[in-house]
């Protein structure tokens, strides 16, 4: 149940980003995409800061949590390469058309969800799987139709990189979460693009952005990013698993679309767009079941016992499952480092 809900909490950040994003685009034919971008990306910052300081376990955990030099090595991986993702999305957007820049970005998160279906962490692999990553392309080509309105080389090339830096963001985002806590990353990540990249654009650009109209468009959006960023915390603390956020990732294009439709900003797919919509649908919705049914199943010949659902480790002793009893216990950390692996790596088995 807890993996479902974070399945559910990372489409509610894909429709909070898509409708934050149709409500930045009425300010596009007036104000460069730059100067909203930078907008959304201070008061983001400032917004998230905010209510993370207002929630008592968000400062429960950062009281409690050290970053150690670990730590550090994965935020830095996670950081500098977002830093660049929205310039490059930018550069690119005017290179290739939203189309094709779609379908790549969703190809990367196609891929990271149909290696976790084909080599699972635990059991053998199963080939047969890839055949979800084919339906899920074939549905996107259709509802996005790529290369419709040309595509240059170099915008290719970014695009790629975009889309390869959201499938890292996806993995590290995933490491950092079984790590420590992800809240305090999104806050430094959300900091560092607002002084780094927000506020020397607002400084420099020509547009007069102090007005009611833009401050308002682009404080309503920021709060929907707020939220956004809040449920994307909350889907990796949930889910523990990068390869069902990937899944849910796919969903993207179709959520655009039926937010775009909704709004009224978007233009309504033909036919093989319906139909490519609804391949997008089917084929993430039968990986993301078979990512839930595996993360509770091993193969493992254990009966009548049952492993604790948090593996999070917050004080001197863990939860830990002890063959025939159908009851969770603590046990010394000590037992963490024994040479017997079901106790080393507990893999959440059910009775």
């Amino acid at each position: 149940m807890r993996k479902l809900m974070g399945a559910l909490m990372g489409v509610l950040t894909l429709t909070l980003i898509s409708l934050g994003s149709a409500n930045a685009t009425r300010l596009y034919p007036e104000y460069s995409p730059a100067a909203v971008g930078a907008l959304i990306t201070v008061l983001g910052a400032v917004f998230f800061s905010l209510a993370t300081r207002f929630r008592s376990q968000a400062r429960k955990r950062a009281a409690e949590f050290r970053w150690d030099r670990a730590y550090w090595k994965w935020v830095f991986i996670l950081m500098v390469p977002s830093l660049l993702q929205g310039q490059l999305q930018q550069a690119a957007l005017k290179r290739v058309g939203v189309g094709t820049m779609m379908t790549l970005v969703a190809l990367g998160a196609l891929a990271l969800s149909t290696w976790r279906l084909v080599f699972p962490e635990r059991g053998p692999g199963r080939r047969r799987h890839v055949v979800w990553f084919v339906i899920g392309l074939v549905g996107v080509v259709l509802l996005a139709r790529p290369f419709t309105d040309g595509a240059e080389s170099w915008g290719l090339v970014m695009a790629c990189l975009v889309s390869a830096i959201g499938v890292s963001g996806t993995i590290v985002s995933g490491k950092l979460t079984e790590l420590g806590d992800l809240t305090r990353v999104v806050e430094l990540m959300g900091w560092s693009a607002a002084c780094l990249v927000g506020v020397p654009v607002l400084v420099w650009t020509d547009d007069h952005w102090m007005t009611w109209r833009v401050l308002s468009t682009v404080a309503l959006t920021s709060a929907l990013f707020l939220v956004a960023n809040l449920a994307y915390v909350r889907a990796y603390e949930l889910a523990r698993s990068d390869g069902l956020i990937s899944t849910v990732q796919c969903l993207n294009p179709v959520v655009a679309c039926l937010v775009g439709l909704l709004v009224g900003t978007g233009v309504a797919p033909n036919l093989y767009g319906w139909i490519g919509a609804g391949l997008v649908v089917l084929a993430s919705a039968v990986a993301a079941r078979i990512l839930l049914q595996g993360s509770d199943h091993t193969g493992l010949p254990v009966k009548n016992g049952v492993w604790t659902e948090d593996r999070f480790d917050t004080g001197g002793n863990s939860p830990a499952w002890i063959a025939g009893l159908d009851t969770v216990i603590r046990v010394p950390d000590i037992w963490k480092t024994d040479e017997w692996l079901l106790w080393k790596d507990p893999p959440r088995l059910t009775a």
